[in-house]
């Protein structure tokens, strides 16, 4: 499913399409069993917001997570509706009805845990080849900095993009760690995190550099040149045969 909305948002359905990506994206990171929700709603009336404020918690969630602030969301109604709130809102000219639990933690239809959900990136400048430049630590795995392709075999851009990253990567030998999401819905953590429109492919280098889109106005050449550089800085120049020609 989640691919099939990807395609919508890439055919421009974009209202309703951008919205169920997000809640799919966040809803892979944070989805917690039904059951334990269950469980866990059913709170202290000490722990219980008031309807506007728990419609604000919402709302915040969708500009905020899911928009990104290229349309903005805005409240229509939230009333009481058994241990839940019912907030209906508009995006543009779409109507959309969630429930969020009366401690203002967990939004469905998917169940998301607010208390789990991270913020996107911020970028604090822009690199070599439109990377833009995160304020995140280079996140590693086994101590060793972890490259990131997300994309869809039915999308011509990734298509271009695939066998360059691929091909880049694999100079690098045992110095990194690729995770190659052709076609997966593995790392949605990272790709709700660094992906703020949701489209493909997107490429994250250590969680220190990333672009939504392919290199293909760079060309292949300059495009690898550019991909290697960047995975040099975050492995300290390592292997010196790559980095140092």
């Amino acid at each position: 499913m989640f691919q099939k909305v990807l395609r919508l948002v890439r055919e421009n359905s974009f209202i309703v399409a951008l919205i169920f990506v997000g809640i799919l994206i966040t809803g892979a990171i944070v989805y917690v069993n039904y059951n334990q929700c269950l469980e866990n709603k059913k709170t202290p009336t000490s722990n219980v917001i008031s309807s506007q404020e728990a419609a604000e918690k919402l709302i915040n969630f969708v500009n905020k997570n899911l928009l990104n602030g290229q349309i903005t969301a805005s409240l229509i109604e939230s009333v009481e509706d058994g241990d839940f709130y019912n907030v209906k809102f508009k995006v543009q000219e779409e109507e959309v009805n969630w429930k969020i639990t009366k401690n203002g933690r967990f939004i469905f239809p998917n169940t998301i845990d607010l208390s789990q959900v991270k913020e996107p990136a911020k970028e604090t400048g822009k690199g070599a080849g439109n990377f833009s430049i995160s304020s995140d630590e280079i996140c590693k795995e086994e101590n060793k900095p972890i490259v990131y392709f997300f994309g869809m075999k039915s999308c011509p851009h990734c298509n271009w993009e695939h066998p360059i990253i691929e091909e880049v990567v694999a100079k690098f030998g045992n110095n990194i760690s690729f995770h190659n999401n052709m076609d997966s819905e593995n790392d949605m953590e990272i790709f709700s995190r660094y992906s703020s429109s949701g489209g493909v492919p997107t490429l994250v280098l250590g969680c220190k550099y990333y672009r939504v889109g392919s290199g293909e106005n760079l060309g292949k050449d300059e495009e690898k040149k550019v991909l290697t550089n960047l995975i040099c800085e975050l492995t300290n120049n390592q292997p010196v045969e790559v980095c140092q020609k």
